[in-house]
């Protein structure tokens, strides 16, 4: 079965598409088919507040106007991406913004942000990235552009960032663990199209073998670190296949009883399935087979603690061992005791206590905070288990 309406488009890719306009004062398009998470949104409401004008038919938003100071904050709901790609423009316009969110999102530690904008005082920059954050990395990466710079890093993270800065015109040159920004005087405008977002799919595929399904999902946006997650199941034993194309990838699965194969990932892993590491967890454990990770405190600084979150929700069905940077869940499952699963506010959570409860004796009443990022998630399930 083809599963492509229920996914919504990237949320990376999108938001920084939208809030990327800010940077010029040419027409941006940006064409969105699919639906729009609320962080989508968020990122979308906010043009207006810094007089951009946004002109929407069907799935195409015209984005136009000269970006000015906005007179009052910028609400970046829940919504990290966005406050920290704002946050990096603002260095480049050299215009304070002065920006919140919701409970969750001003609760966290921005301080690794807060830090790195303190090295922005008008001169080239060589630096080394605090956390293997793709967040973080857009965050130096757009405050180079005025005076130029240089960013090491370890480890890969997805690189919208950088492909979408291109098309704008920046020069940007990449040398194995190191990416070099060249100050620019002007970007220009540009037309893209959003791709359908890897973790929702990934999360999409999860559900399938939930639910015994076999799937197919096309159009997902192509980027070699969004398709580690798909990657790392097909090691552990799962039929999943894997087809790249030019600016896209597409997955189809089966359903099979396989023996699995336990899966360990380092610290130099991390970046690369950071929205995925719970959803990974659980189908290897719901398969029989141990998935451990360390390296991945930065977990514990998302919408909630999902190294805690995580470990509370296996706990119901399977043998679990908490760490400080990471966790470890084996399979053979317990019997559960028929009682309520976990609730959080956090979407992936929330997400993860479907899926869990799908699978248990346990019960789980929906909340909405799994709009923040994939709005179509219950109908998904709705589809899978009465088709």
């Amino acid at each position: 079965m083809l599963l492509d309406e229920f996914i919504p488009v990237d949320k990376s890719s999108a938001i920084r598409a939208i809030l990327f306009s800010l940077l010029t004062d040419d027409d941006v398009e940006v064409i969105c088919e699919n639906e729009l998470p609320e962080d989508v949104l968020s990122a979308l409401n906010c043009l207006n507040l810094l007089y951009k004008v946004v002109e929407q038919k069907g799935g195409v938003f015209k984005i136009s106007g000269k970006t000015k100071k906005p007179l009052k904050a910028i609400d970046c709901g829940n919504s990290a991406t966005m406050m920290h790609i704002l946050m990096g423009i603002s260095v480049y316009l050299g215009m304070d913004l002065e920006l919140t969110g919701d409970k969750s999102l001003m609760s966290r530690d921005h301080s690794a942000f807060s830090e790195a904008a303190k090295l922005y005082a008008g001169n080239f920059v060589d630096t080394s990235l605090a956390k293997e954050s793709a967040q973080l990395k857009s965050f130096h990466l757009i405050s180079m552009l005025k005076n130029g710079g240089k960013l090491h890093f370890k480890s890969r993270t997805r690189r919208n960032t950088e492909d979408l800065l291109t098309k704008m015109g920046a020069e940007i040159v990449e040398n194995k663990n190191c990416i070099e920004v060249f100050p620019v005087e002007r970007l220009h405008g540009y037309s893209v199209e959003i791709k359908l977002d890897p973790s929702a799919a990934f999360i999409t595929a999860c559900a399938a073998f939930v639910f015994g399904r076999s799937f197919e999902i096309s159009d997902i946006y192509h980027d070699e670190s969004r398709m580690t997650p798909f990657i790392l199941l097909k090691n552990a034993g799962f039929e999943i296949k894997i087809d790249e194309e030019s600016d896209s990838f597409k997955v189809s699965g089966n359903p099979t009883n396989k023996e699995v194969q336990d899966i360990n990932v380092e610290k130099d892993q991390v970046a690369e399935i950071i929205d995925e590491i719970p959803f990974i967890a659980f189908m290897v454990a719901r398969a029989g087979g141990t998935f451990t990770i360390r390296g991945a405190s930065w977990l514990r600084n998302k919408e909630s603690d999902r190294i805690r979150e995580s470990v509370k929700r296996f706990s119901l069905m399977y043998e679990t061992e908490e760490f400080a940077d990471g966790f470890s869940v084996s399979g053979g499952a317990k019997h559960p005791l028929k009682g309520e699963a976990p609730h959080s506010f956090d979407h992936r959570m929330e997400m993860l206590s479907s899926l869990i409860a799908q699978d248990s004796g346990y019960y789980f009443k929906m909340n909405d905070s799994y709009k923040i990022s994939f709005p179509k998630f219950y109908e998904l399930f709705k589809y899978l288990k009465n088709d």
